[in-house]
């Protein structure tokens, strides 16, 4: 149909009269209240309502701009055509979308009612969770669950170790440890080292990888090794699976029956007694991990001795002990331990390995407390002088508090070629008071 009023031209002008205030076609819209959630059929009957009453409206307005152009008789048929059009257009436009809104509806509320259960579930799970934690380690929350499992497993083990030492059925109160003992079961067997360890030190398999990352070179270009206090043995066990000749010593007869259980060379005994057996020069190392600080004094002193007097010619000795040079050790893990003795000076115990017959002895340090350090000051230019001297006394103040906080001593006896001084010798290496020492 080609009626000039139908042209593009026309189109526009009504388009333009629908958008503007002479149409008609206004809406005003009025902030108030939200309205109640309507159920999807009252909703579905409002837009077919208001759709019906817009499409009447486009309707009429059509045939009275129309009906003012022209005189046109078919121009009436025409238009009640196209209502006609627009009204079913509308009909089967408003079904379409009522559908897919009541679609979308019935979705988001199941989504959501999932969602509820879900939730409901979830924090069911957790409070369960928060209560088996709690039960398991009490204070500590499911976190701490894991190590406190390994360490009820631990101490299974230690009182089965016990009940099959002393001969004695399950049941039958243990008699206490013998006042000679020492070392760190010598305390009581009521106190549960084995898991007291694994708490505070970490899992054995973690010490044994940092033990042989630290010695096993070492331990390897000096053998046979004697490893001194080696409770089971997994060090021992480790070195020897590295093709290194090595021996363990353990005072507790439970653990170094274990140990050999495990395949790996350990012999029961005293540290001490076991040296004196042991011909001289017959050594190439004897390390010590954790040990002298729960020795006293004069047992110390003998150990240092023989082991000096057992080693060959350029042999070592490693100790490795907790640093109470850096305060944050003496402070915390040190005095948390109820079996250590004495605190060793790393000073201190270079001096009695210098006096106990070793000629060079150096000092390495381990695993500094980086976390608890106090940041430096950035430099500021015009400041920089003064930054410079706060920072030297921060970084002072960083190694006194939160040094590293283990160090061991590598002590060696005299080389072959070289006459091997007395006990009470200092040789010029090793003298004064802080002899040669490595950086930490």
């Amino acid at each position: 149909m080609n009626h000039p009023d139908l042209a593009p031209e026309a189109l526009a002008g009504l388009r333009h009269a629908l958008a503007g205030p002479a149409g008609g076609l206004q809406v005003e819209v009025t902030p108030g209240p939200p309205e109640p959630t309507v159920p999807p059929r009252r909703r579905g009957a409002r837009l077919r309502s208001l759709a019906d009453r817009m499409l009447d409206r486009i309707a009429d307005l059509v045939a009275r701009r129309l009906a003012a152009r022209t005189e046109d008789p078919g121009i009436a048929a025409r238009v009640e055509e196209l209502r006609a059009e627009l009204r079913a257009l509308g009909t089967t436009g408003a079904a379409m979308l009522l559908a897919r809104a009541a679609d979308a509806h019935t979705r988001i509320e199941a989504l959501a009612t999932t969602f509820e259960l879900l939730k409901a579930e979830v924090q069911a799970l957790r409070t369960l969770l928060d209560r088996l934690g709690e039960g398991l380690a009490p204070g500590s929350g499911l976190e701490a669950a894991p190590a406190r499992i390994a360490e009820l497993r631990d101490r299974l083990g230690t009182l089965e170790r016990r009940v099959r030492d002393l001969g004695t059925p399950a049941g039958v109160p243990v008699a206490p440890a013998p006042a000679a003992r020492t070392g760190p079961q010598a305390a009581t067997v009521r106190f549960d080292y084995l898991g007291f360890e694994r708490r505070f030190r970490g899992a054995p398999e973690e010490l044994t990888a940092t033990l042989l990352e630290r010695y096993a070179e070492l331990c390897a270009a000096h053998q046979p090794v004697l490893d001194v206090g080696c409770g089971r043995g997994e060090l021992v066990g480790a070195l020897a699976a590295a093709g290194v000749a090595v021996t363990g010593v353990e005072l507790d007869p439970a653990m170094a029956a274990e140990a050999r259980a495990a395949g790996r060379p350990v012999v029961t005994g005293d540290a001490l007694a076991h040296l004196r057996d042991l011909p001289a020069h017959s050594l190439g190392t004897v390390i010590a991990v954790h040990v002298v600080e729960h020795l006293p004094i004069e047992r110390l002193v003998e150990l240092l001795e023989l082991t000096a007097s057992r080693l060959r010619p350029g042999g070592i000795l490693i100790a490795e002990t907790p640093n109470p040079a850096s305060l944050v050790v003496l402070g915390n893990s040190y005095i948390l331990d109820p079996t250590h003795v004495w605190p060793l000076h790393p000073l201190l115990l270079q001096f009695l390995c210098e006096r106990a017959g070793f000629r060079d002895v150096e000092l390495r340090y381990f695993a500094p407390a980086e976390g608890y350090r106090l940041p430096l000051i950035e430099t500021v230019p015009g400041l920089a002088p003064w930054i410079d001297e706060v920072n030297d006394r921060l970084s002072r103040l960083n190694t006194t508090l939160f040094g590293p906080q283990e160090y061991a001593v590598v002590a060696r006896v005299a080389p072959a070629s070289t006459a091997s001084p007395g006990p009470g010798a200092a040789s010029p290496a090793a003298s004064g008071p802080g002899g040669p020492v490595s950086a930490p």
